[in-house]
C-alpha cells in the first residue's frame, strides 16, 4: 500500500488521489496550517479536490524609499539578494494585473477532513520504516537525504552544505471592510519585510527571519499601512511571528538534484512531491500535475518507472 509523508498541502492533495494511502505527519494537527498566500494560476486544483476557489484579479506594486516605484535593475537585484541571498530573476519584474484563483483560508483543514482518520498525527518516519512499498515524500530533500544515508547510504554527490535556505516569519491581520487582492514587494534592506499581500480581508506580511530589523518593529507596520493606504482603526492582529524554517530555498545543481530523486525512487521507492521535497521553486498548481505523474509511475511498477526516468521523462517537479 502507498503511504504519504507529511500532512501539508502537497501531502493532503496526494492523499485525495490515493484513497487508501495512510498519511504520516510528524507534528500534531494544531501545527499544520498554511499561513502563506494561496493563489493559483488555474482552477485545476479546485476541480481535483472539489473545493470551490474564487477567481479574482490581483494587482501588484513595489514600495521603496517611502514611495511606489517601477521595476528596475537595482530594485530587482536588491529584492533577489534579500530573499535568495544572490542575484536571480524574480517575479518583482512583472507588475501587470493577473487573474488568479483563491483557495478558502481553511483549505488545508478542509483537505484534512476529507482525508479523515487516514492521517497519523505525531508520527515521524524513521529510516527503518522505508521498505518495498511506495512512499510519497513531501519532507524537505536534505531531511530525506540524511534519512536514506542512515538507512543504507546513497552516493555522496549531494552534501548538506549545498542546501541553502532562509527561514521566514509570517504575520497575519484582518482588515475591516476589505475585499481586494493586492501584493506589494519591499526590496529595501532596512526592513525584514519582503512582501505583503491583501487577500480579501486578510493581510499577510512575510519577513526574512534574522534580517536586521529597524529600531522599532512598529515602523514596519507603519510602512505596510502607508503602502496599502490603510487606516489604523481598520487593522486587527490575528497572529504574529509564525516561523517557517524552509521559507526561501536556493536552487542546487539540477543534475545532482535529479539524480537524487532518481536514486531515492529506484532504490527506496520514495517519490518526491512538492517544493521542498524536489527542491525547486514551484507552485502548488504544479503539484496537481506531479501527483498524476507519480500515480502513473506507481501503477506502472518499479521497472517502468526506472525506464521513464532514463528516457528523460518529466520527474515530479
Amino acid at each position: 500500500m502507498t503511504s504519504i509523508i507529511g500532512a501539508g498541502l502537497s501531502g493532503l492533495i496526494a492523499a485525495t488521489q490515493f484513497p487508501q494511502a495512510l498519511v504520516f505527519e510528524a507534528n500534531g494537527p494544531e501545527a499544520v496550517s498554511h499561513r502563506a498566500v494561496l493563489r493559483f494560476r488555474s482552477d485545476k486544483l479546485s476541480r481535483l479536490i472539489g473545493i470551490p476557489f474564487r477567481k479574482v484579479m490581483v494587482r501588484k506594486s513595489i514600495y521603496s524609499a517611502g514611495r511606489h516605484a517601477a521595476p528596475s535593475i537595482d530594485l530587482a537585484n536588491l529584492y533577489s539578494r534579500k530573499t535568495n541571498g544572490g542575484y536571480l530573476d524574480r517575479s518583482i519584474w512583472n507588475l501587470e494585473a493577473v487573474e488568479r484563483y483563491i483557495a478558502p483560508e481553511d483549505v488545508q483543514q478542509q483537505l484534512a477532513e476529507l482525508v479523515g482518520n487516514r492521517i497519523h498525527w505525531n508520527h515521524p518516519i524513521n529510516p527503518q520504516e522505508l521498505g518495498e512499498e511506495p512512499l510519497i515524500s513531501t519532507m524537505p530533500m536534505p531531511v530525506l537525504l540524511k534519512m536514506l544515508r542512515a538507512k543504507d547510504g546513497l552516493p555522496q554527490q549531494l552534501e548538506d552544505d549545498m542546501f541553502r535556505f532562509a527561514s521566514i516569519k509570517v504575520d497575519r491581520f484582518r482588515i475591516d471592510g476589505a475585499d481586494v487582492y493586492q501584493t506589494i514587494y519591499y526590496p529595501d534592506h532596512d526592513t525584514s519585510i519582503y512582501r505583503a499581500s491583501m487577500t480579501g480581508s486578510l493581510l499577510i506580511v512575510e519577513r526574512m527571519q534574522g534580517w536586521a530589523e529597524p529600531p522599532r518593529e512598529v515602523d514596519n507596520l507603519d510602512m505596510i499601512m502607508r503602502s496599502f493606504g490603510l487606516l489604523d482603526s481598520d487593522i486587527k492582529s490575528i497572529e504574529l511571528g509564525h516561523a517557517q524554517r524552509f521559507g526561501k530555498i536556493t536552487p542546487i545543481d539540477d543534475v545532482l538534484r535529479r539524480q537524487f530523486i532518481y536514486e531515492s525512487t529506484v532504490r527506496h521507492h520514495v517519490y518526491a512531491l512538492g517544493r521542498f521535497a524536489t527542491w525547486r521553486n514551484i507552485l502548488l498548481d504544479d503539484v496537481v500535475d506531479d501527483v498524476a505523474i507519480i500515480k502513473r509511475l506507481i501503477s506502472q511498477g518499479h521497472y517502468s518507472a526506472t525506464l521513464q526516468h532514463h528516457k528523460g521523462a518529466k520527474e515530479p517537479s
